[in-house]
């Protein structure tokens, strides 16, 4: 059975880090067979959530924009990849407003809320120019935590330091990591 991946890349960046975890990463999904699809989160037409409670009692969202068809996307997706630089000790402006939009992944009108659409697999992506892995342990914690609410599993979550420095390279290692992330989306 083919699997279907979605893939969000919160990066402005296009030949960035995060952008090439994130390849290496579909790269390993697709070594498998699955579909791939990416949104960039950095397209001009991204719009924030409105706060019109609209998903409470409907499924998606009611702003018609660049993002309108993730909601059927992640409904059909079996594994999820998404990614994002840290700026200023937080996810990007990108990475937040996609994780404001994701409001209706969950139902219900008073907590605890229920799933929506549980069952998948999640990879997430983080690379920041900080040498010190532990850093921004917090703002990526806070963003994976949002996964299990969500009903999804997060299978691998990677972060690639220091890459401020001059002739950074990413290392085989965490290039293999991605790969290997990728695969475990499609089992």
């Amino acid at each position: 059975m083919l699997k279907k991946i979605i893939a969000f890349v919160g990066s402005p960046r296009k030949n960035g880090y995060t952008n090439k975890l994130i390849e290496e990463t579909i790269k390993g999904a697709q070594s498998l067979g699955a579909e791939v699809k990416i949104y960039d989160l950095n397209d001009d037409g991204v719009k924030g959530c409105q706060g019109c409670f609209y998903c409470r009692s409907h499924e998606g969202c009611s702003t018609k924009d660049y993002l309108q068809p993730m909601y059927e996307d992640i409904k059909n997706a079996d594994g999820i990849i998404f990614g994002s630089p840290i700026y200023f000790m937080q996810i990007s402006g990108q990475s937040k407003l996609w994780l404001d939009r994701m409001f209706p992944m969950i139902e219900g009108s008073t907590f605890p809320f229920q799933a929506r659409y549980p069952g998948k697999k999640v990879v997430t992506i983080f690379s920041q120019g900080n040498e010190n892995k532990d850093a921004f342990q917090g703002a990526i914690q806070s963003f994976n935590n949002a996964f299990p609410m969500f009903g999804w599993e997060l299978i691998d979550s990677l972060l690639c330091c220091n890459t401020g420095s001059p002739n950074f390279k990413i290392s085989d290692k965490l290039l293999e990591q991605a790969f290997t992330a990728g695969e475990l989306l499609t089992r």
